[in-house]
Order: C-alpha cells, then sequence, then structure tokens
C-alpha cells in the first residue's frame, strides 16, 4: 500500500518528559508524528503483525533563493538535498509515528529503503508490503 503525506519532512526530535510539554520543537514533532499517523490510518485498517517492507521517499522543498539552473536540477533530480535533518532521523519520525498504526512494532520491520529528493510539492511517500518470512 503506498501512503503520501503532505508535509515537509521532519526529523526525530529529542524530549524529555517535561520538555514535550513546553518546547516549541517537541509541540512541532508530535503534531508532524500526529499527522503521519492520521494520513495511515485513512489507508490501515489493521496493524501488520508479520514481517514488513518499508520504502520511504523524502521530498523537501526547493529553496526558494537558487537560480532557475539550480531549481531545474532538482526538480529533474540531479540535485538532492543534502541539507539537515539526516536521513536516519527523517526515518526514526516516520516509524515512530507509524508504530502501532501500520505495523504492531518496529521490530517488524525486516527492509527499509529511503531517499531524499526536492519538490514543489513538499511531502513523503511511503510504501509498505507485508513480506514471507
Amino acid at each position: 500500500m503506498k501512503i503520501t503525506v503532505d508535509i515537509t519532512p521532519m526529523g526525530a526530535v529529542r524530549m524529555t518528559g517535561r520538555g514535550k510539554f513546553v518546547k516549541t520543537d517537541a509541540q512541532r514533532y508530535l503534531a508532524y508524528k500526529t499527522r503521519i499517523g492520521w494520513a495511515a490510518r485513512e489507508h490501515i485498517k489493521v496493524a501488520i503483525d508479520g514481517p514488513v517492507s518499508v520504502k520511504l521517499r523524502f521530498y523537501y522543498p526547493i529553496p526558494k533563493d537558487w537560480s532557475k539552473a539550480k531549481k531545474a536540477e532538482a526538480r529533474e533530480g540531479t540535485r538532492r538535498p543534502i541539507v539537515k535533518p539526516d536521513i536516519d532521523n527523517v526515518v526514526k519520525g516516520c516509524f515512530d509515528a507509524l508504530n502501532g498504526i501500520a505495523w504492531k512494532d518496529d521490530n517488524r520491520v525486516v527492509e527499509e529503503s529511503s531517499s531524499k529528493w526536492y519538490s514543489d510539492q513538499p511531502r513523503i511517500e511511503i510504501e509498505i508490503e507485508e513480506v514471507g518470512a
């Protein structure tokens, strides 16, 4: 199944028990995870209990101050984002949001592929497939 979430990718944020209520970054991250979770709930009725393969594509906004040539390269996919957050933190954010919704637990994910791209429409594309053991 394929899920598209129209949101700018965001990395996982470290939070303390108190920090999630008072820190702005923590509040943004919790809202981000909630939005991904709701998008997943529209497509998934029961969390997968078996092994899962996940493919994630993160699309970042093209910087407005770039030249036309750089913007064209970004749209063609020949210029890729080498920006923060690191891809492992963005994956972690998605996995946190999908845990208990798409799959019973993160340990169900046995295969993962992720990539970062530029686009005029920032978003996250998630493909989830149950695989044979």
